[in-house]
């Protein structure tokens, strides 16, 4: 991969370097003429932008090929908003990823082997973007937006985070995020209704949310005379272990305390939350299905009035309208995080910028496409992309504010969200998210729940590096990087394999706790924190 890339791009630097030569010779030849309109040549490509009507970035149509798939949905030149910014923008673009084809992983090193890069390329893993960068495959952007892109560089100025999670270690920028405006993500969501039944408070600490989940075991809040609830639930797949947890300061990665990375599996937190989970699964009020359930496990708790706590969406505020008909006086809300062991109160999960889109080497016109990614942070291009097309997705009301109509929130097969995303709208490209449209769609639940976790800033630790699904997202150079990932490669399933087997209580950390530490050793651990240091280090400037 590399070797094609470096060819190629050795006939695209030959190419321009002849390109500049002939432009420099033309410009010795016409110094002080000027143009058919009567502009000096100095500024004829500026005018010659400046000419072009409304935010078209091209005088003429031009179609570039593109390589995104976001949430198991190949990009989809057919969906109306893009349509509609291909007409205002005179760029169209072309998905080369089969609408069949929902594994982006596949797609992804199926492209780079065969060396026929699309013109954009969008990924899920900012790494594998940066790393195609250094590798070539990527070009920088840091000249093009100083020179095309004055939203883009507004931003870069104005938003330290959004400018770090677009800059490579090597100082270069290869892909424009998507910026994530909110502080909040995920929430902590109880059965306001349940706690009603059995005349419980709202637990505001770790031993009081346990004597919660005892009752909600044992005590029938459902009211169908079985012993069926499913006190404490998760839908979150692979992260589900630190989603537990979380609840007691702990997880089987990295952390950050104070600009010091930790692997958490080696500190005393673990032990005692491993300790506790071990104790609530055996008491029945963790659910029993919990590493098999899957995706659905909120939907098909939820639906038999059998779940009764969980860290989720704010889409979990949905339920309460959603299964009125079905179960009465259902009622989720939102709490805060509950103290832990220490007596804090700490929220992990939080928003960063995420991966966006970069520019290959192989496109032959990337003025016109970073051009045409800094549409996106226009107010126009930003209202298409976050809320889609006026007067169909969404209208203004008298107040002047953004609502969406009900083709988006009467939707009877999707959530909002997921309306949006099937259109096009809230893809994963470079952009600037308004917070304004998650607010527009949400219950009054998850309003709730929003204002409660923004309005506390301080339940989010400082200087801790973006945490992308339960993993701290780090900048690497590419040799630390790559040993770093073997490192990983023999640690993460061996500390999965064990956090299992203590959980279900085929083991007991006590009894196997100083063979696990010295495994971990074994294995190098502590090589890999020292790279992951280095990296914080880097990341909070030393």
């Amino acid at each position: 991969m590399k070797k094609i890339i470096a060819t190629l791009m050795i006939v695209v630097m030959t190419m321009l370097l002849m390109a500049g030569c002939g432009s420099n010779d033309e410009e010795e030849a016409t110094t002080g003429a000027t143009t058919e309109t009567g502009t000096d040549t100095e500024s004829g490509a500026e005018n010659s932008e400046q000419a072009l009507e409304g935010n078209l970035v091209s005088a003429e149509a031009k179609t570039f090929s593109i390589f995104l798939n976001f949430n198991n949905m190949p990009f989809d030149s057919e969906w109306a908003v893009w349509q509609e910014i291909a007409k205002r923008t005179n760029v169209n673009l072309e998905g080369v990823i089969s609408k069949t084809n929902a594994n982006e992983e596949e797609a992804f090193n199926l492209m780079l082997s065969s060396g026929d890069l699309a013109d954009v390329i969008g990924y899920m893993n900012a790494a594998e973007l940066e790393k195609l960068g250094r590798d070539g495959g990527l070009i920088p952007l840091n000249d093009l937006i100083e020179e095309h892109a004055p939203n883009i560089k507004a931003l870069l100025d104005s938003d330290p985070k959004f400018r770090q999670g677009a800059t490579s270690l090597d100082g270069n920028i290869y892909y424009i995020p998507k910026n994530q405006t909110l502080l909040s993500a995920e929430f902590y969501w109880i059965r306001q209704d349940w706690l009603d039944k059995l005349g419980l408070e709202v637990p505001t600490t770790v031993d009081e949310l346990y004597t919660v989940l005892t009752a909600f075991r044992n005590e029938d809040p459902n009211g169908n005379g079985q012993k069926d609830e499913i006190p404490l639930f998760d839908r979150a797949g692979h992260k589900m272990p630190d989603e537990y947890l979380y609840l007691f300061d702990s997880s089987t990665e990295f952390y950050a305390r104070d600009g010091v990375i930790e692997f958490e599996p080696l500190e005393e937190n673990f032990v005692y939350g491993v300790k506790e989970l071990a104790k609530w699964y055996k008491e029945g009020l963790i659910d029993p299905e919990i590493f098999t359930r899957g995706a659905k496990t909120r939907d098909t708790l939820y639906s038999a009035n059998q779940g009764g706590f969980t860290h989720d969406w704010p889409s979990t505020g949905n339920y309460n309208s959603s299964l009125a008909e079905e179960i009465s006086g259902f009622n989720n809300v939102a709490i805060a995080p509950v103290k832990n062991q220490n007596g804090e109160i700490v929220e992990r999960t939080t928003r960063y910028p995420a991966p966006g889109w970069g520019i290959s080497a192989q496109a032959e016109d990337p003025v016109t496409l970073i051009k045409f990614f800094d549409f996106f942070f226009t107010e126009e291009g930003s209202d298409l992309i976050n809320w889609g097309i006026e007067g169909e997705t969404y209208i203004v009301n008298d107040a002047g504010e953004k609502e969406y109509t009900d083709v988006v929130l009467e939707n009877t097969e999707q959530t909002p969200l997921g309306y949006l995303r099937s259109q096009g709208i809230q893809y994963r490209i470079g952009m600037n998210q308004d917070p304004d449209y998650e607010y527009a769609f949400m219950t009054e639940e998850a309003k709730a729940a929003a204002e409660l976790y923004n309005g506390h800033p301080e339940w989010y630790r400082d200087q801790v590096p973006p945490y992308f699904d339960g993993q701290l997202d780090l900048k690497y150079t590419e040799d630390d990087e790559a040993e770093y990932k073997r490192i990983m490669s023999q640690i993460r399933p061996y500390v999965d394999e064990m956090f299992q087997k203590w959980m279900l209580g085929a083991s007991n950390i006590e009894d196997d706790y100083e063979t696990f530490v010295q495994e971990l050793k074994d294995r190098n651990i502590d090589r890999a924190i020292e790279i992951n240091q280095k990296a914080m280090d880097t990341f909070l400037g030393k």
